[in-house]
C-alpha cells in the first residue's frame, strides 16, 4: 500500500470512529434522561475525553511516523556508508550529469582521483571538459551524441584521459547509464569512475613483454609448479624444433641429453630452492636427435602467498660460440702454415705426458726434429718456396705418426715430436731413423725438385728429465750433437744411450738385408714321443747367420724383428721354408708326421694366416695333416673372439694347431674347451724345476690332466734331464722335445740323423 491510499483510509477511518463516538454518546446521555446542567458538565467531560483520545491516537501516529523516518534515514546513511566505503576501496567517484538543466554533480571520491577539491570541478560540464585530453575529447562528445540519439539505457564503459593537479594525464574509466524521464526523454547520465593508469600501464607493459616474448630469440619455456610445459615462444620452437603443440603438457626432461649426471640435476634444484634463480650451461637434445649446448637461466615466479606457482627457463643456443672458441682455441694452440700444434700446445702435451708418467710409471720420449740447412733454400728460392717445403714436410712426418704422438711444427724449421709409448731407446732411435728415411724422398714445390734432410734430438723420459723445460733442454742439447755429428743423424741426450740405440737400428737394417739377401737360416729340432721315444715330427726354428758375427743368437735378433714389425715376413719366410722341406723330406723317405712352424702374434693378430697358409700349401704341395702351427697362448687371448674365429678357419684347412707357452697366458677355460687345438705344449718355465721343484711337479701334473681331458695331446719343451723324460711319462705326457733328445740343427744335419735311426727308416 502507498502512502496516498494509507492516509484516505486513516482519515476514513477517523471519520467514521468520530461520528461513532458522536452518535453513541449523544444516545446515551438522552437515555440517561439528565438535567440540563448535568447534560451539560457530561457533555463537557465528553468533549474533554475525545480531545484526549484524538490527542493520544495523534501522538501514536505521529510517534510511528517519525520512528519510520529514523529507521530509513539511518538505512539511507548506511547504504550511502556503505557506498563511499566501496568507491573509497576501489578508489573510484560517482558523478550525475542532470542533461535537463546541464549541471554535473562530483563526488570528492572523483576529485581526488584528479587530485583536486570537488567545488574545484564545479557543476559545469564545460569546466570539467576542460581537464580532457584534447585527443579524447571528439571521442567523448561522439559517445555522449550516440547515447542521446539512440536512447539506450543499457550500462556503458568508456576511459580517457584527464588531467591531473600534477600536470599529468591519468587515464580514468568511467561506467555509466542513461536515465529518462516519465515521458521518455533524456534526463540525466550517471554512473561511477576509477583510475586505471596503473592498469594501462601493466597492460602496456604485458603488451610489450608479449612481443618481446614472440621476437626474442632466446628460446623461453614457461612450467607449473609441477614442471608441465603451459607455454613456449617461437623461438623454442625454432631451436629444439619441437612445436607448441608437442611441448605443450609435456616435462622438460624431454629435451635431457644423456650427458648430465643426477649429481647435476640435483645441484640445479638445490640452486633454484636456495637463490630461486640458476644459470649454467647445458647439453640438451633437439627433436631430430641432435645434442647441442645451451646456455640457460632458470627462475621460481611465486603466487601472492609466496609459493611457486611457475618456473621460467630462458636459453640461448651457444653451438656457433662453442665453435667460434673452438677455432679460437685452435688458432691459438696451431701453427697457421703447417696446421701441427704450435709450441704452446706442444709444451702442454709434454707436460701433461710428464704428469700421467708419473702417475702411471709410463716412459716416453721428445724429439726436437731440424731441417738440414734449410736457409739455403729460403735465401736462394724465397721464402714463399720454403713455406711451401715446411708444410710438405710437416705432412709427410705426420704419416709416421702412430698412437700417443704429437707432431708440432715449434717455429722456424724446428719441429717436435712427443711419442707417449716409446718405452725403450731401441723404439725412440727406431722411430728416429724412420723419420729421417721418410724425409730421403724428393719433394716437388711448383715443379723442382727439391732435397732436405733433418738432425733429430731425443730425450728420454723420466729418466733424463721430469719436468717440461729441461727435457726440452735436453732434446736440443742432442739435436746440438747431432748437428755437430755431420747433421742427417739423430743423438740421445745420453751419449750411452745414443751409441746402444745405434746398435739396435744398424741390426735392425742388417736384418732387413739379411732377409732380402738370404741370410736366414730354418733349423729343425725333434719331437719326440715319450711312450717309444721316437721322432714323430720337427719344429721349425729361424737362425740368422751373418756374414761377419756368424750364428746370431735368436733372443738378439727376434725382440729387433718384433719391434720393427719384421717378424710378420720372417714368419712367412719360415713357414714358405719350412713346408718345402717338409715336402722334400717326404719324397725322401723320411716317416716324420708333421712339421711345427711358430706364428708370431703381430702375424697371427692380422687375421688374414688362414689365406697365407692356404697360399703356402698349394704351392709347395703339403698334406695339411702334415703342418702343425704353434700360437702363443698370449696372442690368443689378446682378442679371443677374433682368435677363435681364425683357428677355426685354419682347421678347416685340415692342419694342425698347438698351443704355446701353455700357462703364461692367463687362459678361460671356458674359452679354452671351445679351441680347435689339438695340443698344448707345457713352456720350459715349468719343466726346468722338475723332477725336484714341487710347485712345477703340481703345474705340469695339473696340465696334463687338463689337456687329456680336454681330447688334447700334451708336450713338454725345455727337457735335458733324463730324470724329466722319467717323470713326464710316469705323468702320462705324450710328446717332449729339448736338448735331451737333440739341439735344433739344419736339415742335412737332421736328416743324416733320422737315416741312421731304425725308428725313422729311409725308404
Amino acid at each position: 500500500m502507498n502512502a496516498p491510499q494509507g492516509a484516505w483510509r486513516l482519515t476514513l477511518s477517523y471519520a467514521f470512529g468520530a461520528a461513532l463516538w458522536v452518535l453513541f454518546s449523544d444516545g446515551l446521555l438522552m437515555a440517561l434522561e439528565l438535567s440540563v446542567a448535568q447534560q451539560e458538565r457530561v457533555q463537557l467531560l465528553k468533549g474533554l475525553g475525545f480531545v484526549l483520545l484524538t490527542s493520544a491516537l495523534l501522538y501514536s501516529i505521529l510517534r510511528s511516523h517519525q520512528q519510520h523516518q529514523q529507521q530509513g534515514h539511518r538505512a539511507l546513511l548506511r547504504s550511502e556508508k556503505r557506498l563511499h566505503q566501496a568507491l573509497e576501496a576501489a578508489g573510484g567517484g560517482i558523478w550525475d550529469w542532470d542533461l535537463q538543466h546541464q549541471q554535473v554533480y562530483f563526488s570528492p571520491g572523483y576529485a581526488a582521483l584528479l587530485g583536486i577539491r570537488p567545488e574545484t570541478l564545479g557543476v559545469d560540464p564545460l569546466q570539467w571538459q576542460q581537464h580532457l585530453h584534447p585527443d579524447d575529447r571528439v571521442a567523448f562528445e561522439r559517445n555522449i551524441q550516440r547515447r542521446m540519439s539512440t536512447l539506450s539505457t543499457a550500462p556503458y564503459e568508456v576511459s580517457y584521459r584527464l588531467q591531473h593537479q600534477d600536470g599529468s594525464y591519468r587515464w580514468i574509466q568511467s561506467r555509466g547509464r542513461l536515465l529518462l524521464d516519465k515521458h521518455g526523454q533524456p534526463e540525466r547520465l550517471i554512473g561511477t569512475a576509477s583510475d586505471i593508469t596503473q592498469r594501462r600501464k601493466d597492460e602496456d607493459s604485458l603488451r610489450q613483454a608479449a612481443v618481446v616474448f614472440d621476437a626474442t630469440q632466446e628460446g623461453v619455456l614457461v612450467t607449473d609448479a609441477q614442471q608441465h610445459v603451459v607455454h613456449c615462444n617461437p623461438a623454442f620452437t625454432r631451436i629444439t624444433g619441437y612445436s607448441e603443440k608437442e611441448i605443450l603438457g609435456q616435462s622438460p626432461s624431454i629435451l635431457k641429453s644423456g650427458r648430465h649426471d643426477k649429481d647435476f640435476y640435483n645441484s640445479l634444484w638445490q640452486a633454484l630452492k636456495n637463490r630461486g634463480a640458476w644459470s649454467g650451461e647445458v647439453w640438451n637434445r633437439r627433436k631430430s636427435g641432435e645434442i647441442y649446448p645451451q646456455w640457460q637461466c632458470i627462475r621460481e615466479i611465486r603466487d601472492g602467498q609466496g609459493e611457486v606457482s611457475h618456473y621460467v627457463a630462458v636459453f640461448s643456443d651457444i653451438t656457433a660460440l662453442k665453435r667460434s672458441q673452438q677455432e679460437l682455441d685452435y688458432l691459438a694452440h696451431h701453427d697457421p702454415l703447417s696446421n701441427l700444434p704450435n709450441r704452446l700446445l706442444f709444451t702442454e702435451r709434454v707436460e701433461h705426458a710428464l704428469e700421467r708418467g708419473r702417475i702411471d710409471g709410463y716412459s716416453g720420449a721428445v724429439m726436437l726434429i731440424d731441417l738440414d740447412h734449410f736457409k739455403h733454400i729460403n735465401e736462394s728460392l724465397g721464402h714463399n718456396i720454403g713455406d711451401l717445403l715446411l708444410k710438405d714436410v710437416g705432412e709427410r712426418l705426420s704419416q709416421q705418426l702412430g698412437k700417443r704422438m704429437t707432431l708440432a711444427r715449434l717455429g722456424g724449421d724446428e719441429f717436435g715430436l712427443l711419442d707417449e709409448s716409446c718405452g725403450s731407446p731401441e723404439q725412440a732411435a727406431v722411430l728416429a731413423q724412420r723419420l729421417q728415411t721418410c724425409m730421403s724422398s724428393v719433394f716437388q714445390i711448383n715443379q723442382q725438385e727439391l732435397f732436405i734432410t733433418a738432425s733429430i734430438g731425443i730425450s728420454l723420459y723420466p729418466d733424463d728429465a721430469d719436468d717440461v723445460g729441461q727435457i726440452l733442454r735436453n732434446a736440443d742439447s742432442a739435436l746440438f750433437k747431432a748437428k755437430n755429428s755431420g747433421r742427417e743423424s739423430y743423438a740421445f741426450y745420453s751419449q750411452e744411450l745414443t751409441a746402444h740405440a745405434h746398435q739396435r737400428v744398424e741390426l735392425a737394417s742388417a736384418l732387413r738385408h739379411a732377409l732380402d739377401h738370404q741370410e736366414l737360416r730354418v733349423y729343425y729340432q725333434p719331437l719326440i714321443c715319450l711312450r717309444n721315444q721316437h721322432v714323430i715330427g720337427v719344429e721349425a726354428l729361424v737362425r740368422w747367420q751373418h756374414p761377419q758375427r756368424g750364428l746370431v743368437a735368436p733372443g738378439e735378433f727376434i725382440p729387433v724383428a718384433e719391434e720393427t714389425g719384421l717378424i710378420s715376413a720372417i714368419d712367412a719366410w719360415v713357414l714358405e721354408h719350412s713346408c718345402r722341406q717338409m715336402v722334400a723330406w717326404q719324397a725322401a723317405g723320411y716317416a716324420l708326421k708333421f712339421v711345427a712352424v711358430n706364428v708370431s702374434s703381430r702375424l697371427f693378430s692380422r687375421g688374414e694366416l688362414d689365406h697365407r697358409v692356404a697360399e703356402v700349401l698349394r704351392a709347395t704341395g703339403l698334406d695339411p695333416a702334415c703342418l702343425e702351427l704353434e700360437v702363443t697362448e698370449s696372442a690368443v687371448m689378446d682378442n679371443p673372439d677374433a682368435a677363435l674365429a681364425l683357428l677355426q678357419r685354419l682347421r678347416a684347412l685340415g692342419i694342425r694347431l698347438a698351443i704355446d707357452d701353455f700357462g703364461t697366458g692367463y687362459s678361460s677355460l671356458a674359452r679354452l674347451k671351445r679351441l680347435p687345438v689339438h695340443k698344448l705344449k707345457i713352456d720350459q718355465s715349468f719343466i726346468s724345476g722338475l723332477p725336484h721343484d714341487p710347485s712345477d711337479v703340481a703345474i705340469t701334473r695339473t696340465v696334463i690332466a687338463l689337456g687329456h681331458s680336454l681330447g688334447l695331446k700334451v708336450l713338454a719343451e725345455g727337457i735335458e734331464q733324463v730324470e724329466q723324460v722319467e717323470l713326464l711319462q710316469q705323468l702320462g705326457c705324450d710328446h717332449a722335445q729339448g736338448y735331451y733328445f737333440g739341439r735344433p740343427q739344419p736339415a742335412d744335419q737332421l736328416a743324416a740323423r733320422l737315416a741312421a735311426r731304425s725308428d725313422t727308416p729311409h725308404t
